[in-house]
């Protein structure tokens, strides 16, 4: 294919998927630091007791008491530390955080009104519902599609890029434009191509979930105890470090642990490492390891991570920060290109 019909897919998918980008570019530069901006809202309900004391038991109690009937997930929950609740009900979320030895409700706060879940919904559905979400899934293609006939329009410039062999040139508005859009195009183009195609990956499953009938929850009283299953977890598997707890949905549904052992990668999920405990006899139903899975398994467990850099520290963070904000660069580039070209 030549390379001018290359270059005319590759604005086509750039203008189509520019305007979303523009969004996506900027919610996600900024959900990258979603966790720190959490942290800094909810640093008044953080309790560091002197008593390295974690009443699990009763504070699951004592919230099932005022809030029956909720879909239950424990995110934080260290000795001597505020125990924090995700709750859920179709549209309804909230956040309560515990006290680790009284079990008292510090706070009780509407996830829905925090301004970095409003931004993620943006991210994830522009607000649009189960259309948004269908909309964003063909955005990622279409982005995905402007890199490919990027990398062929390209190709022969991509090394001399990277190695600072091609000038700035200002000859004029588009000239400049042009050369700067090419700089940005290739340097980020390897975290734009994961940030892509994980993308198109979650979206997919965002997608097809909305398109499923949502159901109340029905989450039974627990009558076992969460303290124990956790000791006998860690008595058997010493090496792991239970991070996550969903608590059933339905009654004869298992009580799941997630977490991270040791030896795991530190681009693999969490959440694929699970211990299913049944709500009766307190025992351990199954037990599965990502180290133990299959590869397209682990492929699939390093999607979330590496779409939203949850695998390093803070210049992990700022690298994709930048990188975020390419997006939307170039989709103004573009369409600056684009306009003059026409003119």
């Amino acid at each position: 294919m030549k390379n001018r019909k290359l270059l005319k897919y590759h604005s086509y998918f750039g203008l189509i998927s520019g305007v979303f980008l523009l969004i996506l570019g900027i919610s996600g530069s900024i959900l990258v630091f979603s966790e720190d901006l959490d942290d800094l809202l909810f640093k008044p309900y953080e309790v560091h007791h002197t008593q390295q004391i974690l009443n699990l038991d009763k504070a699951v109690s004592t919230v099932q008491q005022q809030y029956p009937r909720w879909e239950m997930r424990i995110v934080h929950f260290k000795k001597g530390e505020s125990i924090r609740f995700n709750l859920r009900k179709l549209d309804a979320r909230r956040d309560l955080f515990i006290h680790p030895v009284t079990c008292k409700i510090i706070a009780d706060i509407d996830t829905n009104s925090q301004f970095t879940k409003w931004l993620l919904v943006l991210h994830y559905s522009l607000h649009g519902g189960t259309l948004g979400r269908i909309l964003l899934f063909f955005t990622g293609i279409l982005f995905f599609l402007s890199l490919l006939t990027g990398i062929a329009v390209y190709r022969k410039l991509i090394f001399k890029i990277l190695l600072f062999k091609v000038g700035l040139k200002r000859k004029n508005k588009r000239v400049f434009f042009s050369t700067l859009h090419r700089y940005i195009g290739v340097w980020a183009l390897f975290f734009n191509c994961i940030l892509a195609i994980t993308g198109i990956v979650l979206s997919y499953g965002v997608a097809m979930g909305g398109l499923k009938s949502p159901k109340e929850p029905n989450t039974p009283n627990m009558e076992i105890s969460i303290e124990r299953s956790l000791s006998q977890i860690i008595e058997k598997y010493p090496d792991f470090k239970p991070t996550y707890i969903r608590l059933p949905k339905k009654p004869d549904a298992p009580l799941i642990i997630n977490g991270i052992f040791e030896m795991d990668a530190f681009y693999l999920s969490e959440f694929f490492n699970k211990f299913q405990i049944d709500t009766r006899t307190g025992q351990v139903r199954s037990v599965q390891k990502i180290s133990e899975a299959s590869i397209l398994t682990k492929i699939y467990s390093m999607v979330s991570p590496l779409h939203y850099g949850q695998y390093g520290g803070i210049w992990i963070k700022l690298l994709y920060c930048l990188i975020g904000l390419s997006g939307p660069f170039l989709s103004i580039s573009g369409f600056v290109i684009w306009k003059k070209r026409r003119k």
